[in-house]
């Protein structure tokens, strides 16, 4: 039997689009759970412990999250426009050691 209780979800019907599923454990008080399916992540290890992890989600994905609400409206158009084209070495997926001491994180 699932202690999983549903706040919000989206399952995506078209190909790419990640779905989500944001709940709480029934019997677990104070912290809810986001799982996100068919998102790339990209994972740095960190010298101090833990790891950092980066989500890349669709701007759609991001609204229905209302993830946009705290963004200046001018920085969101920008950041909807279709016309940008992403770096060629973005990574999708991919490990990497943190082993620069001068990254600032």
């Amino acid at each position: 039997m699932s202690t999983k209780a549903t706040l919000a979800h989206h399952d995506s019907d078209q190909a790419g689009e990640p779905s989500w599923h944001f709940y709480e454990e029934v019997f677990e008080a104070g912290v809810v759970y986001l799982e996100l399916r068919g998102v790339s992540v990209e994972l740095q290890t960190r010298e101090q412990g833990g790891a950092n992890v980066v989500m890349c989600l669709p701007i759609e994905t991001a609204k229905q999250l209302g993830l946009h609400i705290n963004v200046l409206p001018e920085r969101w158009e920008s950041a909807c426009d279709n016309d940008k084209t992403a770096p060629p070495d973005r990574m999708h997926g991919s490990i990497h050691r943190y082993d620069d001491p001068t990254d600032p994180d």
